[in-house]
């Protein structure tokens, strides 16, 4: 005797149990679909979603204040805004955006009240990174009374290390950092496959030792930038930079209080948020990672094969 209508009954049964179970270890892991993602934050520790006002509090208990981005995402520009204005008033918010040489003229600008333009024209602000994007918050700054600084090795100092694939006898505050951070071969190993894979892979090997050594020293100068000031910073730089297995925390003293977030975009398929934070070694990419929409842009890989 066949049981037609009893099977299917019993295997609905067993699909319903089973997605029952799925979501609830969604729940338990945070496993949610890549657009779910967008607009939370991961606490990469707990391995939980926190709300904003958490994130703010915990970056309030920190020194250094990481806030990552990639470079061309509008909404990255915007949400750190907001963070800046409940974060910074009277403290130190450095730019990778400016080179270290304009600080003093960012800090003679800012005492004759200079406007958000006045600084990017005093500051020497490279309008390849896109000013328009920059300008809220540059804005946020000077509304909360905090500071506009200047973090960055110079273009001109990266290019001579890049060429020369060493440092200079100029480079000397920079040999120092670098010498004393913890670097183990698998540090180099990582960062040098990041810079492969961010040139599409079309960077000879021969220069990679040269390009990850021009990435620290970039890393390491804002690492001195920001261990020079007063008092609590903030720092605004690229993803790369505000790592802590990799990025500007390692150049730091050691009992530094260093709080990252990444700003990362979904990945079609990604749906794990642990994934976006792993870093190297037992060291974890960030603390926090603040998710946002992939943001409209063209293949910078097919760009690069033209050239």
């Amino acid at each position: 005797m066949h049981y037609q209508g009893v099977i299917p009954a019993q295997a609905g049964i067993r699909a319903f149990v089973a997605l029952l179970l799925a979501a609830i270890a969604g729940c338990t892991t945070g496993r949610v679909a890549p657009a779910a993602l967008e607009s939370r934050i991961w606490d990469v520790r707990a391995e939980r979603f926190i709300g904003k006002e958490d994130l703010v509090q915990r970056l309030r208990s920190a020194r250094h204040r990481m806030l990552g981005e990639a470079h061309d995402n509008l909404r990255h520009h915007e949400i750190r805004a907001t963070l800046v204005a409940e974060l910074a008033a009277g403290e130190d918010v450095f730019f990778e955006q400016f080179d270290r040489e304009r600080d003093a003229a960012l800090a003679e600008a800012q005492r004759q009240g200079a406007t958000a333009d006045a600084l990017a024209t005093a500051g020497r602000f490279d309008r390849a990174w896109n000013w328009a994007a920059y300008r809220p918050l540059i804005d946020a700054v000077l509304a909360c009374g905090a500071r506009v600084r200047a973090a960055n090795l110079s273009g001109a100092d990266a290019r001579r290390i890049a060429a020369a694939g060493a440092l200079g006898p100029q480079d000397e505050a920079l040999a120092r950092a670098i010498d004393a951070a913890p670097w183990p071969a698998w540090r180099e190993t990582a960062l040098r496959t990041e810079i492969f894979e961010s040139h599409c892979r079309m960077l000879p090997e021969k220069q990679a030792p040269a390009l990850a050594l021009t990435q620290r020293a970039r890393d390491a100068a804002m690492a001195l930038a920001i261990a020079g000031a007063r008092g609590a910073t903030v720092l605004i730089a690229g993803n790369g930079h505000v790592r802590r297995d990799l990025g500007v925390p390692v150049y730091l003293p050691s009992d530094a209080t260093v709080v990252s977030v990444g700003f990362l975009e979904t990945r079609p398929g990604e749906s794990d948020p642990r994934a976006y934070a792993q870093g190297t070694g037992a060291t974890a990419a960030y603390d926090y990672v603040w998710f946002t929409a992939p943001y409209p842009r063209a293949d910078p890989c097919e760009a690069l094969k033209k050239r």
